[in-house]
């Protein structure tokens, strides 16, 4: 179990599933030897996980990630075999005896469509607001400008009804990269998938958890050489993939998966040829 790292109460929260092309999410990998691990559907997609992630200490509630958020349309839904609540971030929330109104924090790792879809919602008037209401949420400076001018590459996944809300509200803070966002919690800055995306580092009372977000989006990426498609820079992916990696296993770090389907989160250890995981925590499908 990772119910808690030091001083923090870690709860999953498990807002959907969604597909996504295998090849795309897997890159130059041959689908021979993906299709091991990642089964796909007859349209070729694989299943993937909407995983955020909960930090509570008593005083601050801080949200990592916000899933596809209520927003999406039904076409939207069929395209990407979306299978989620209505309210899902809320009904998770309801489920451990939290509302929206509960949330303090709010950190975003980059401003994709399926990481920041649930950061913002339509009111009774039809009106986009930030999804919560007491939150000041986090975004790195470098992400924001390209969710502002976003490059043909990945435009497509940059949607600004799910980000201006939250600047034209008054809730949104911009960090720069590689930034301390409170006491143990900070941001480690990688630029291969998109450019700003910031992974989430937790420490406390000797304990490290990083959310791993986009750069190692499922388990089976934990083999260098499997990098997405969607990357910008593959290159660079695999070097910021590589030294990150080196230094999860060489400091005992527990690894978060927001896409994995079936596990939530690993330590590994160096291989003999890339990582071996030593402890994994399976994903609950009662919650």
């Amino acid at each position: 179990m990772l119910d808690s790292l030091g001083k923090w109460q870690v709860t999953p929260l498990e807002t959907g599933d969604f597909r996504l092309d295998g090849g795309a999410m897997m890159g130059s990998v041959p689908k021979v030897l993906w299709e091991k691990t990642n089964p796909a559907d007859e349209l070729n997609r694989i299943d993937l996980a909407l995983r955020c992630l909960l930090l509570d200490d008593g005083e601050k509630r801080i949200l990592i990630e916000s899933g596809l958020g209520d927003k999406i349309q039904p076409d939207f839904k069929k395209m990407f075999h979306v299978v989620q609540d209505d309210h899902p971030l809320e009904d998770c929330l309801n489920k451990k005896d939290l509302s929206k109104e509960d949330i303090t924090h709010v950190i975003l790792t980059h401003l994709h469509f399926d990481h920041a879809g649930g950061a913002t919602s339509l009111d009774k008037n039809g009106s986009m607001i930030p999804a919560f209401p007491n939150a000041e949420y986090f975004v790195s400076e470098t992400n924001w400008e390209s969710g502002l001018e976003p490059n043909p590459r990945d435009r497509a996944s940059y949607l600004p009804e799910n980000y201006l809300p939250l600047e034209e509200n008054g809730q949104l803070i911009r960090v720069r990269d590689n930034t301390d966002l409170f006491d143990g919690i900070s941001t480690i800055s990688v630029n291969g998938h998109t450019f700003g995306q910031q992974l989430i580092k937790v420490e406390s009372e000797g304990e490290i958890l990083v959310f791993c977000a986009d750069l190692i989006p499922l388990k089976s990426h934990l083999k260098l050489p499997w990098i997405m498609g969607y990357d910008l820079n593959a290159i660079l992916t695999l070097k910021e993939k590589t030294d990150f990696l080196n230094m999860a296993a060489k400091e005992g770090w527990w690894l978060w998966f927001y896409h994995d389907p079936k596990t939530v989160a690993v330590k590994i250890s160096k291989g003999e040829k890339y990582f071996d995981v030593s402890e994994e925590v399976k994903r609950d499908f009662h919650n």
